[in-house]
């Protein structure tokens, strides 16, 4: 039977939906998402859509739950269910998220947020008392639903049924700060904005150019190449509509082809270095090397030119000013592939927010104690230290237990038996410090 707490839930979000007329493409309000087609979604020729909570998701170099490591602005979605998770570099199950006039369609890469068999778009899915399309983790932060807590007994900050990767997040949607989108669950059937002939069925046009943005298009001032021979013209690309590529040798240290960008930049400050990737020629290398040179140090970039194809990448966010460069050789070490060598643009960023970092797991260990582990993402200057506090529950004060850190685990030693709970926050290398939580991020119970 279900407990009094849940009954007195779906009591109150069958009021919720009884005041919203079942008319298909109608978004519910945030705290009851509506679906967009009818409950048998799964033999529906059109595929649901539901408005649910968005988080972007950062941690750049970290690796997903399909492998795939995280590059800077990357394109993908995190959904909170293993059942739907794309192959390492596939889109087996692929989602359209729509935010104000944007629309982009993104692989499912990773799983979360908060919980991994919360399969909320299914008829069939593992919180049946819960209406379809509603978000386990919204119904605890708004509702108090399994009394706000995930799976794994965390208490969740966020109702949150979606993360999306910086790429997606920033570029292609806008989006300046989590908010509410609508995401259409495409494995469950057919694209509506292609079915209606949508214009916004094409994702958002990527080649464009931010006005404060410093372009280098190749063969523009800046731009500067060697004379390799058998360098290819392709008639496609940004600006002047052509761009070149290189064959990759057979050896490494033959057949040399380099190209660099040098911009004139305003001042010093940070920027974001993104490079245009055209589509027209043969294959290109998954194992492109951008080295970029900024405040006197140099960074080596691998870029994927084959899963970018057709728009902006990122470089990366780096401070920078005059003298700084990118060059990119054919020198990649993957035989039978090209190299593709196009414009490359510098966005100004500005470090408006604070970095947001958390508790993300408390493990046991033999005899008593306590492997903590915290992480965080900035947006534009990285994160510098973190600083982790801790206290024993019910009543105890917060403790500092680890000021500035730089170091993401450490092992802690309770002294006594008993429930502890642990939260994070950190500061960027602009000075921005995150604020305290009110709430613990993790907690663990040592016998």
């Amino acid at each position: 039977m279900l407990s009094a707490q849940r009954l007195s839930i779906v009591a109150a979000l069958v009021a919720i939906f009884a005041s919203f007329s079942p008319v298909d493409h109608v978004y519910a309000e945030e705290t009851s998402p509506s679906p967009s087609s009818d409950a048998s979604v799964a033999t529906s020729p059109v595929a649901p859509t539901y408005r649910v909570f968005a988080t972007r998701q950062g941690r750049v170099g970290r690796r997903t739950a399909n492998g795939h490591i995280i590059r800077p602005r990357d394109r993908f979605v995190a959904l909170p269910s293993w059942g739907v998770l794309s192959s390492r570099g596939g889109a087996e199950y692929q989602v359209r998220v729509t935010y104000r006039n944007r629309s982009v369609v993104l692989p499912v890469w990773d799983v979360g947020p908060w919980n991994t068999r919360d399969d909320y778009w299914s008829p069939n899915r593992r919180y049946s008392d819960l209406p379809v399309g509603l978000p386990m983790a919204q119904a605890a932060r708004q509702l108090g639903y399994n009394n706000g807590r995930d799976e794994f007994g965390r208490r969740i900050r966020q109702p949150n049924g979606i993360d999306i990767a910086d790429g997606a997040f920033w570029d292609d949607l806008g989006m300046t700060d989590n908010d509410w989108v609508e995401v259409t669950f495409l494995w469950l059937g057919a694209d509506p904005f292609v079915a209606a002939g949508d214009d916004a069925a094409s994702t958002t046009d990527r080649a464009v150019v931010e006005p404060e943005a410093i372009v280098v298009d190749d063969g523009a001032p800046g731009y500067a190449a060697t004379d390799g021979r058998n360098w290819q013209r392709a008639d496609c690309g940004f600006g002047d509509g052509h761009a070149w590529i290189a064959d990759t040798p057979h050896a490494m240290g033959r057949s040399l082809h380099r190209a660099g960008w040098s911009p004139d930049l305003p001042g010093e400050g940070f920027y974001e270095v993104m490079a245009f990737i055209p589509t027209c020629g043969p294959t290109p290398t998954n194992q492109a090397r951008y080295s970029v040179v900024h405040s006197g140090a140099v960074s080596d970039v691998i870029v994927d030119q084959a899963a970018a194809s057709g728009g902006w990448v990122s470089l990366g966010v780096f401070h920078m000013g005059p003298g700084s460069s990118v060059t990119l050789t054919n020198q990649t070490g993957a035989d039978g592939r090209v190299v593709r060598f196009d414009a490359l643009k510098w966005v100004p960023r500005s470090d408006h927010m604070p970095p947001d970092a958390a508790v993300t797991e408390a493990a046991p260990l033999p005899e008593g104690a306590i492997l903590v582990r915290w992480d965080g993402q900035d947006d534009v200057s990285g994160i510098a230290s973190f600083d982790v506090q801790v206290r024993r529950l019910p009543d105890g004060e917060w403790i500092d237990w680890r000021t500035q850190a730089t170091e993401r685990e450490a092992i802690f030693v309770p002294s006594e038996p008993g429930t502890y709970a642990f939260r994070a926050r950190a500061r960027d290398w602009t000075g921005k410090e995150q604020s305290w939580s009110d709430l613990d991020d993790v907690q663990i119970v040592v016998p």
